[in-house]
């Protein structure tokens, strides 16, 4: 029987880091299944490139502030790009970059959209729509308090 081992390597460049969470860079040789923000099993393999696509096609409702938070989603997407392949399969693209889960990547989404100031009713419509918090237990609870669920 065949075991694969994956090996952890620290490296003295911390300027890229491969989550918010993440002080130092580790970066593992092969597939690594797991969130590099959260450590769990990636369960919903949907990479955050699939997601952004979406999103970037909400935001532009929000013409004065679109800009900005594209940015900020680029800015996010370019400084994982090293993981791109690395990473479990995606099941809408089929590649290999989901480094994040779900719920982590949208609870990054949903914290630029909160500083972005963009209102409630934008930010009910973006938890219904981009809501990977099937537990309730993060952000989700703020649906339930802009009277949702």
């Amino acid at each position: 029987m065949e075991q694969k081992i994956y090996v952890a390597i620290k490296t003295s460049n911390s300027k890229k880091t491969a989550c918010p969470n993440q002080s130092e860079e580790y970066i593992r040789e092969g597939i690594h299944e797991d969130c590099l923000s959260c450590g769990k099993n990636i369960e919903h393999p949907l990479c955050p490139d699939c997601i952004a696509e979406g999103f970037k096609q909400w935001i532009q409702q929000f013409p004065q502030d679109e800009a900005k938070l594209r940015t900020r989603l680029d800015k996010f997407l370019k400084a994982h790009r090293y993981l791109d392949g690395k990473s479990k399969r995606c099941i809408a693209c089929e590649k290999n970059n989901t480094y994040i889960c779900p719920y982590c990547f949208t609870e990054y989404l949903h914290k630029i959209i909160k500083e972005a100031d963009l209102g409630v009713r934008a930010m009910s419509e973006f938890l219904f729509i981009f809501n990977f918090d099937f537990d309730h237990d993060g952000y989700s609870r703020e649906l339930e308090v802009y009277g949702g669920y």
